[in-house]
C-alpha cells in the first residue's frame, strides 16, 4: 500500500529529503511549474484535478482546460517517475438534496467520458503510458455501483474513491470495502485519509494507495508528530486552543533529517520557513507509523476519521 503525501506549491520539498515519497498534487494554476524546484523527483505522482478546489471556490471549469494543466505539472517529470492523471469528477460538495446529489454523480460520467477521450487521443499519454485515474462519486450503494460500472464502460481501470466526508465510520468503511469488491483492492486509491486506525484498516483490505496532507496540516497549526507509540502535540508557546491536544515544551529525542542539525527548529513558530522544517519532521514520523503499520499484521477495527469530500 503506497502512501502519497498530498503537495502544493507552498509546501515542504518532500522527496528531496525521502527517496521513496510519492506526492499527490491538484493542477491548480498556482502550481503549475511548481514541480520544478525539486532537486530529486518524487518516487511516484498522483496529479488530481483540483475538482475540490473549483467546488469550494464555486468556480466554473472546462475538462480540457484541467486536462491541459495536467500535462504542464507532468511534463517535466516525462519518464522520470510512474505518473497517474485523476479525470474530473463533480464533488458532491454542498449539495444537499439526492437531485442535486445524483446530478453530481451523473456531471462525474460525463467528464470522464470527455477525459477518457482527451486522454486517447493526447500523443503525450499514450507515448509515456500515463495512467488514467476515474474517480468513484455516489452517496450509498446503488449510486456507487452505478459509478463504477458507468466508469468500466468507459475503458477505466485504476478508481479512486471520495464523496466519504461527513459519513459516520460504519458508512464510510462500508463504501470503501463494496468498491474494492467491485473494481478490485489492488485498482483503488483513497483519497485524503488521516487517521491511523483506518490506514491500518486499508492495509488489512490490501488498498493499492491512500494520501494525506496531515504533516502539513499540523505543521501549519504548530503540532509536532512523535512515533513509537505515534503521538501529536501541540508546541506549548503557540496560542493554538489548549483543547486541541497534549501540549510539549520542548523536543524530544528524534533521528529525522531535520532534528539531526538543530532539533530547536521543529519548535520555532516565528517564520514560515520552520513551519516547512516542522512538516518534514511530521512526515518522517507519519510515514514511519504507515511503513509499520504495512510491514505488521494488523486486524484492528477501524474507527474512521474524514476521509474526502
Amino acid at each position: 500500500m503506497d502512501f502519497y503525501v498530498s503537495w502544493s506549491h507552498s509546501d515542504a520539498l518532500y522527496s528531496d529529503y525521502f527517496e521513496s515519497c510519492p506526492l499527490l498534487i491538484s493542477a491548480i494554476s498556482r502550481n503549475t511549474y511548481a514541480l520544478k524546484r525539486f532537486k530529486k523527483v518524487p518516487l511516484k505522482l498522483i496529479i488530481d484535478s483540483g475538482a475540490v478546489f473549483y467546488a469550494k471556490k464555486n468556480l466554473k471549469y472546462k475538462v480540457k482546460d484541467i486536462f491541459e494543466e495536467q500535462l504542464k505539472l507532468a511534463t517535466p517529470l516525462l519518464n522520470k517517475c510512474p505518473i497517474t492523471l485523476v479525470h474530473v469528477d463533480e464533488p458532491l460538495l454542498n449539495k444537499k438534496t439526492v437531485s442535486e446529489k445524483f446530478d453530481a454523480v451523473q456531471k462525474t460520467i460525463v467528464n470522464a467520458q470527455e477525459y477518457m477521450n482527451l486522454s486517447k487521443r493526447n500523443s503525450i499519454v499514450q507515448e509515456n503510458k500515463l495512467s488514467i485515474m476515474g474517480v468513484i462519486q455516489g452517496y450509498d450503494l446503488p449510486s456507487l455501483r452505478f459509478s463504477i460500472f458507468e466508469l468500466q464502460k468507459l475503458g477505466y481501470v485504476k478508481f479512486g474513491i471520495g464523496s466519504l466526508l461527513g459519513k459516520s465510520v460504519d458508512v464510510q468503511i462500508e463504501l470503501i470495502k463494496f468498491a474494492s469488491e467491485l473494481v478490485g483492492a489492488e485498482n483503488l486509491h483513497v483519497f485524503g485519509v488521516t487517521g491511523i486506525p483506518q490506514i491500518k484498516e486499508m492495509k488489512n483490505m490490501k488498498i493499492a494507495s491512500f494520501d494525506s496532507s496531515r504533516p502539513t496540516k499540523a505543521a501549519i497549526y504548530h503540532q509536532v508528530f512523535y512515533s513509537d507509540p505515534f503521538q501529536t502535540f501541540v508546541i506549548d508557546q503557540s496560542k493554538i486552543d489548549k483543547r486541541q491536544g497534549q501540549r510539549l515544551d520542548a523536543p524530544l529525542a528524534c533521528d529525522c533529517p531535520i532534528c539531526k542539525i538543530n532539533q530547536n527548529d521543529i519548535f520555532n513558530i516565528s517564520h514560515r520557513k520552520y513551519t516547512l522544517l516542522r512538516s518534514i519532521h511530521n512526515y518522517y514520523h507519519f510515514s514511519k507509523t504507515i511503513n509499520r503499520i504495512i510491514h505488521e499484521e494488523v486486524t484492528s477495527d477501524v474507527i474512521s476519521n474524514v476521509l474526502r469530500s
